[in-house]
């Protein structure tokens, strides 16, 4: 590769290695401030730096070949190469970037690299989805709170697109949704799709496995051919029977255990360990990952790229958008929280205070704790801990806080949230944020 450069101070390689043959799209996109500023933990009175493994080029030789451990790096004073054989490196191979030009060929709205609005159920509306598909990204309309209210979301989204001037591929829209496998209704969702056509239909849940995945996958393929079948998993063997599969998916989003929706019950790893040996045992395949899972910032972003993912997804962080379709007392709380490892936990019980049963128990919620489970780690009857808790939902934005009984979905990312901002903003900031760091460091 050569070392023209395309941004003063900057290698043409390390934009080609991190971003494809597509340039990050930013001028088009300013914003007033980085997410440093406004995404920086509570109580800190500095910016925090950025910081991480070292993204270095690789160069193969006949003595070090390309799966040798002995990595070269190119000096921006010199041009010295130096063997490095320890530290914290990011292996940028060239299937990565074809991986990464997979992915977003068939969303040209899209900009480099790939930030993906999460179908969070309810809150992740057709506002919140067009405004990041406006700001580059990928939304995603959640399922709902019943089947039938996917396709009125979608009359929304169209509705927005159509005043909005995103560029289309064909005739798909330029929006996602989600559906629910465990529970979700087949021929509604198939009979929405075929109607409306989203540019990608996001699966998750099934109460059957892969079984369960290819008959929805099958059907809504033949009810609309251009749209992408994305699939979330969260552990190796669910990513393997998925590539191996007769209807594999187009896209597999790997969410890690700090997701806040619905994962791994007891068997979920951090994204940073369970997306890399996915990407290993799914190589052949072709199929781009997109990381999902404990994203909140640009520094998040630049982790999931090293450990290669094509893209990444966030939840939590939409939570505490403007255009997010949520109560006030939840967000406010999302941005209060903090100490998401010791403040948040993986339970059903909200989803059985809140009237919900009979979500396949290999899943299970992450939420962040106040007195519910405060009481039912103490033992105290489930029937008196849902009085109490549907006694505080009928007082309003009261009923979220350390001190109330509501359900606060929310990721263990939720201490590098301390604000709420426009979608766009976002977006934006956080890939300003991932392209500032990702240049910084390619020049160690």
């Amino acid at each position: 590769m050569g070392l023209h450069k395309t941004v003063p101070g900057h290698r043409r390689w390390a934009s080609v290695l991190l971003f494809g043959n597509r340039q990050p799209a930013l001028s088009t996109h300013p914003i007033a401030e980085s997410p440093s500023s406004w995404n920086r933990r509570k109580g800190s009175t500095r910016s925090p730096q950025p910081h991480g493994p070292h993204l270095l080029r690789r160069t193969f030789s006949p003595s070090h070949p390309p799966h040798s451990s002995l990595i070269t790096a190119k000096s921006f004073s010199d041009n010295r190469a130096k063997t490095i054989e320890s530290g914290l490196i990011m292996e940028h191979k060239l299937q990565s970037v074809s991986l990464r030009d997979q992915l977003t060929a068939p969303y040209p709205w899209t900009a480099t690299p790939l930030i993906v609005g999460a179908p969070m159920r309810v809150m992740s509306g057709p506002e919140l989805a067009v405004a990041v598909s406006c700001a580059g990204g990928f939304g995603f309309i959640g399922p709902g709170e019943k089947p039938e209210s996917t396709a009125a979301d979608l009359e929304t989204a169209k509705a927005l697109i159509a005043s909005s001037g995103i560029p289309q591929h064909g005739t798909t829209l330029p929006a996602g949704v989600g559906f629910q496998i465990w529970n979700g209704n087949l021929d509604i969702s198939a009979s929405t799709v075929s109607q409306y056509r989203p540019a990608a239909v996001w699966l998750f849940a099934p109460r059957h496995g892969q079984t369960d995945v290819d008959v929805w996958t099958q059907r809504l393929r033949g009810e609309s051919p251009e749209t992408k079948i994305w699939l979330q998993i969260g552990t190796l063997r669910e990513a393997l029977d998925a590539v191996r599969s007769a209807s594999p998916p187009d896209v597999l989003v790997v969410q890690g255990a700090e997701a806040s929706g619905h994962g791994r019950a007891s068997d979920g790893i951090g994204f940073v360990t369970l997306l890399p040996e996915i990407a290993d045992a799914t190589r052949e395949s072709g199929i781009p990952l997109i990381a999902a899972g404990g994203v909140a910032d640009g520094r998040g972003v630049v982790a999931a790229l090293g450990v290669g993912a094509a893209g990444v997804a966030m939840g939590t962080r939409f939570l505490a958008s403007q255009e997010a379709r949520i109560k006030k007392g939840y967000q406010d709380e999302v941005v209060r929280a903090t100490d998401g490892g010791a403040n948040t936990v993986r339970t059903h019980l909200y989803n059985h205070l809140r009237g919900t049963f009979g979500w396949p128990e290999q899943f299970s919620p992450r939420t962040i704790v106040n007195r519910s489970w405060a009481e039912k780690q103490a033992g105290t009857a489930f029937e008196d801990i849902k009085k109490r808790h549907d006694d505080a939902v009928s007082q309003g934005d009261s009923a979220w806080g350390p001190d109330g009984w509501t359900a606060t979905y929310a990721g263990a990312n939720v201490g590098l949230i301390s604000g709420v901002a426009s979608a766009r903003d976002i977006v934006t900031g956080t890939r300003r944020e991932a392209v500032n760091i990702i240049q910084t460091l390619s020049g160690l």
